[in-house]
């Protein structure tokens, strides 16, 4: 039982990573362009912030501003379009339109304000049960990691417009727990080579700009950390969306 499990697993993996290397040209050179101008306006985004608090406002430090917070998001919504487009076509079914995208999108981020919200219920709980603080702020740690991990398969079920997108949502929440034995370790597997990834990749920042001597982005590196934190599963979209794709294809057959 033990060695088949191992098996299926390392068969999954193995599937994803060749899945991975056929598509790669297909996919990461988009994604990489969408990554490097959401970086470059984040960048600039902190820039105009750190003149706003020295009192530096002046249009052309307001018209850099508004720019670089336009360019972010314009830049992440097509990053998100090529990813549903590319899970679709990889599923046989239509590419996302622009409207598409920005439902799916807003779907999402109502998901993602969950864990906000159940913060922010946690910091109210504390109030009156000082106590407890500790204890509560914990638990919403772990439910917020716990959370996030188990919508790892949103992308994949929203791309195959089967139901609408609340609905898509809640089934890879369901899937993932249902097949929690396959997808943990799977998805693990995933985040911690995304870590590595974004270690890199700030590790490379850092050094560039030190010779630069851009001080401003290394005395901002935890404002820079938290950008690829969040872009570092994209590093390597396509075996993150294939690792995804290769678990519903193998595991909806059991």
């Amino acid at each position: 039982m033990f060695v088949n499990y191992f098996q299926d697993l390392f068969k999954i993996l193995a599937e994803s990573f060749l899945f991975s290397f056929k598509k790669f040209k297909a996919l990461m050179p988009y994604m990489w362009i969408m990554i490097i101008i959401q970086v470059i306006s984040y960048m600039s985004i902190l820039w105009s912030v750190s003149l706003f608090e020295q009192n530096l406002i002046n249009i052309k430090n307001i018209l850099v501003f508004i720019f670089a917070l336009i360019l972010y998001f314009v830049a992440m919504f097509f990053m998100y379009k090529k990813v549903l487009s590319f899970l679709a076509l990889e599923q046989n079914e239509e590419e996302f339109s622009c409207l598409k995208t920005l439902k799916a999108l807003l779907t999402l981020t109502i998901f993602n304000l969950i864990p906000v919200l159940v913060f922010i219920l946690g910091i109210f709980a504390s109030s009156f049960f000082f106590n407890l603080s500790k204890v509560f702020m914990r638990c919403v740690n772990i439910f917020s990691i716990v959370f996030y991990i188990s919508m790892s398969l949103a992308l994949v079920e929203i791309a195959r417009q089967k139901a609408n997108n609340f609905v898509a949502v809640l089934k890879s929440i369901k899937f993932f727990f249902k097949n929690i034995f396959y997808t943990l370790p799977l998805f693990l597997v995933v985040y911690v080579l995304a870590f590595v990834l974004k270690f890199i990749v700030l590790a490379l920042v850092i050094y560039v700009f030190w010779h630069l001597k851009v001080l401003f982005v290394i005395n901002n590196l935890n404002f820079l950390d938290s950008i690829l934190s969040v872009l570092s599963i994209y590093f390597y979209a396509v075996l993150y969306l294939g690792v995804q794709l290769n678990l519903v294809k193998n595991l909806e057959r059991k």
